[in-house]
C-alpha cells in the first residue's frame, strides 16, 4: 500500500514537470500558445491528474452548453476573483480535460475557494468523472461542429446521463426547450431567461428544436429571442418555459452598449451597463449574475462587477486604433454568425467587415454550416464600406454572401489573413468588424496587436490580456 501511495505521488509529481517542460517550450521557444498541450503531457504520464484538482478546489462550478461558454466564464470568473482569495479556471477557452489541467498546471496552488471551468458538450463525461461539481451551468444546445459532435439531442442525452449521478445543483437557461428538460432530472434546479424585449421577434430563421422535448408535438412560441429561445408552450402536453429565478426584464441598446434590468428571486430589480453587443450577451450575462447570487454575493456588487468586465478573448473584443475601432467577435456556428450580424445592423457608423473562415478540426472540417446562417440579415448591416473574404475557405464564405445577394463590388477575396487585416484596417471607416472562426480568432488578434505598435497601445493591450489570464490574490 505505502509503494503504490508512493509511486501516484511520483507520477504526480512526474506530470507536473513534464506538463511545465511542455508549457515552457511552448512558450518560451515555439512561440506558441500552452492552453491545452501541457495538460495532455500530465494527464499522459498521471491519467487521475483532474482528482487532484477536483481535491484542491473547495468548491466547483462547471459551465457547458454551445454558445456563450467562455464569455460566461471569463465573466463569472472576473466576479468571484473580486470576492475571494484563490479562483482556478480555464479562462483561455481550452475547454476539454487537457485544458482544465493545463490551467491548474499554470497556476498551482494547494488550495482554491472555486474552481470555475467551462466544459465542452463532447468532454463533460469525461470531465465529471473525476471533477465533482457542485453546479452546473448550461448555456444552450445549438449545432455546432457537426462532424465532431453530430446531432444536438447526442449532446444532450450525453449530458444528462452525465448528470444522473451528480449530487449538484443544476442552473438552467429557461428560454431554451432542450436546456430546461433538464428539469426531469428533479434536481435542485434554478432557472434564468430574458423576457420579451424590444429585440425579440415573432419569427426565427433557425430553431434547432421545433418540437416539444416532453412529448414530440410542435411547440408554439409567444416570441423568440435569438433561435430557439424565446417564450414557448406545448399546446398537447403544457411543456412550457418554467418559473424564473432571475430574468433579465428590459434591454435597451445606447452609445454601442446594452443596458439590463435584471431581476433577482426577491424582486429586486437592478440596471446594468454591459459594454459588449448582442442578445446573446443579456443571457450571458444573466447566466453569470444568476450563479453568482446563487452562491451568496450581493446584487449590488455583482453588478459593479458585471460593468467593469473587459473581455480579452476575442468575443466582441474593441481594440482603438487613433481613426478607428477594431471590434473581433468569433463566429462557429450558424446561430452565432446569424447573431453576430444582427448586432453589426445596430452599429450605424461607417463600417469594413472581414470574414475569415477556417476548416481545422477545431473549426470542424464541415462548413456548410454558413448555408444555415442567416447571412440574408447583411441586408440590414448599414453603411458599409468593403467586406473582406479570407481563410482557408475564403471562396466559400465569399459565395454565402454572393447568394445572400451581397453587392459583389462589395467584396474581396484574399485568402491570406495577414494581407486582408492589413486592407481592411486601412479603409477609411469608423469601425472594422472581424469575424473569425475558432482557429483564426488568436492569429487575428496578435495580428491586430501587431498593427497598434506603431501607436504605442500593443503592449498595453498586451498586459491587460495577461492581467486577464492571472488568478486574483486579493
Amino acid at each position: 500500500m505505502g509503494f503504490s501511495i508512493s509511486y501516484s505521488i511520483f507520477r504526480y509529481y512526474l506530470a507536473v514537470a513534464g506538463g511545465k517542460l511542455a508549457s515552457f517550450i511552448l512558450q518560451k521557444i515555439l512561440k506558441s500558445s500552452a492552453s491545452a498541450m501541457p495538460g495532455k503531457v500530465a494527464m499522459t504520464i498521471y491519467p487521475d491528474i483532474l482528482k487532484v484538482v477536483n481535491e484542491r478546489c473547495q468548491n466547483k462550478i462547471i459551465i457547458t452548453g454551445t454558445n456563450g461558454k467562455t464569455t460566461t466564464n471569463n465573466l463569472l470568473t472576473h466576479i468571484l476573483t473580486r470576492e475571494y482569495p484563490l479562483v482556478l479556471s480555464n479562462l483561455r477557452g481550452a475547454n476539454m480535460p487537457q485544458g482544465l489541467v493545463s490551467a491548474f498546471l499554470h497556476h498551482r496552488e494547494k488550495h482554491y475557494d472555486w474552481g470555475v471551468f467551462e466544459v465542452d458538450e463532447g468532454s463533460f463525461k469525461r470531465v465529471t468523472t473525476d471533477l465533482k461539481p457542485d453546479y452546473v451551468l448550461v448555456t444552450n444546445f445549438f449545432r455546432d461542429q457537426l462532424d465532431r459532435y453530430g446531432e444536438i439531442e447526442k449532446a444532450f442525452q450525453d449530458i444528462l446521463e452525465s448528470l444522473e449521478p451528480l449530487d449538484t445543483t443544476l442552473i438552467l437557461n429557461a428560454d431554451d426547450p432542450l436546456v430546461s428538460n433538464f428539469r426531469k432530472l428533479h434536481k435542485r434546479n434554478i432557472y434564468y431567461g430574458v423576457a420579451r424585449n424590444q429585440y425579440s421577434t415573432l419569427q426565427q430563421g433557425i430553431v434547432e428544436s421545433r418540437f416539444c422535448p416532453a412529448c414530440s408535438s410542435y411547440l408554439e412560441y409567444d416570441y423568440y429571442n435569438y433561435g430557439q429561445l424565446g417564450g414557448y408552450q406545448c399546446p398537447d402536453c403544457g411543456f412550457s418555459n418554467p418559473s424564473y429565478d432571475y430574468q433579465i426584464t428590459g434591454i435597451d441598446y445606447q452609445d454601442h452598449q446594452y443596458h439590463y434590468q435584471f431581476k433577482d428571486k426577491n424582486q429586486e430589480v437592478q440596471d446594468i451597463t454591459f459594454a459588449y453587443e448582442g442578445i446573446y450577451n443579456a443571457y450571458n450575462c444573466c447566466a453569470a449574475l444568476s450563479t453568482a447570487l446563487e452562491v451568496g454575493l450581493p446584487l449590488e456588487r455583482v453588478a459593479r462587477s458585471i460593468e467593469e468586465f473587459e473581455y480579452h478573448l476575442g468575443r466582441m473584443e474593441n481594440f482603438q486604433f487613433p481613426e478607428k475601432t477594431v471590434k473581433i467577435a468569433l463566429v462557429k456556428n450558424p446561430i452565432g454568425l446569424s447573431e453576430t450580424i444582427s448586432s453589426a445592423s445596430l452599429d450605424e457608423r461607417k463600417k469594413s467587415m472581414l470574414f475569415v473562415l477556417n476548416d481545422n478540426p477545431a473549426d470542424g472540417r464541415d462548413v456548410s454550416w454558413i448555408w444555415d446562417a442567416e447571412v440574408e440579415k447583411m441586408g440590414n448591416v448599414k453603411n458599409i464600406n468593403k467586406i473582406y473574404c479570407s481563410g482557408r475557405r475564403a471562396e466559400d464564405i465569399a459565395l454565402r454572401l454572393k447568394y445572400a445577394r451581397v453587392p459583389v463590388e462589395l467584396m474581396e477575396v484574399d485568402d491570406d489573413m495577414d494581407s486582408a487585416i492589413g486592407k481592411v484596417l486601412n479603409e477609411e471607416v469608423e469601425i472594422v468588424y472581424l469575424l473569425p472562426t475558432y482557429t483564426a480568432v488568436f492569429q487575428a488578434r496578435e495580428l491586430v496587436l501587431a498593427r497598434l505598435e506603431g501607436s504605442g497601445k500593443k503592449m498595453s493591450h498586451f498586459r491587460e490580456y495577461l492581467k486577464n489570464l492571472k488568478f486574483s490574490r486579493r
